[in-house]
């Protein structure tokens, strides 16, 4: 007789457990509901992450394929052209080499010239070099690394006017850069517009 008692009590336990299942059903459809939604929201996130990198893939490729060809094509114009030891020299004064000669003349464009790609180029295809003094600030450290490389390989005259000319080269692409993306703004806002 005790073991019938035993079971009904057991019976009675698991029946009143029961009161709670509306409760427990509630709780859990709300946990599932939550966690589906983040997971949804998560996907979204991602498809968009590679919907903007699809759309954006073949632009940043071009991109950084323009800026590997010009940083090699600057370090054949600046060091691997020259033999070592073929230029030893150090000058400090400033525009030293402007007005003096006409080869001097045209290496001081030429050095506007090399890093006006620094500024156009770079703030394209990295985006904590579009803010303008980061890009001058990155080409003034290129100019410099480079000058220090060509006075110790002697691969160059190392100068000051280089750095100041490739420095200004630079602010000078990023001129073009910005000109560039502000015209581009406009142009799609005007589409939006019409």
């Amino acid at each position: 007789m005790a073991i019938p008692l035993y079971l009904t009590t057991i019976e009675q336990d698991i029946f009143d457990t029961f009161r709670y299942l509306p409760h427990a059903v509630a709780v859990g459809v709300g946990f599932v509901t939550v966690a589906a939604a983040w997971k949804n929201q998560q996907t979204q996130k991602k498809r968009k992450r590679l919907e903007q990198y699809h759309a954006i893939h073949g632009a940043q490729l071009l991109l950084w394929f323009l800026v590997a060809v010009y940083f090699a094509m600057m370090l054949s114009i600046t060091l691997l052209s020259r033999e070592p030891g073929s230029r030893t020299g150090v000058d400090l004064k400033l525009f030293e080499t402007w007005g003096s000669q006409r080869l001097p003349d045209r290496y001081f464009v030429e050095n506007i010239l090399l890093f006006l790609p620094f500024g156009a180029l770079l703030p394209a295809a990295v985006p904590f070099l579009r803010k303008w003094w980061c890009c001058v600030y990155a080409a003034f450290a290129t100019s410099m690394m480079l000058e220090t490389v060509q006075l110790l390989t002697e691969r160059g005259f190392c100068q000051l006017d280089d750095v100041v000319t490739n420095t200004l080269g630079a602010a000078m692409g990023y001129l073009v850069f910005a000109l560039v993306c502000r015209w581009w703004r406009n142009r799609e806002n005007g589409k939006k517009i019409l």
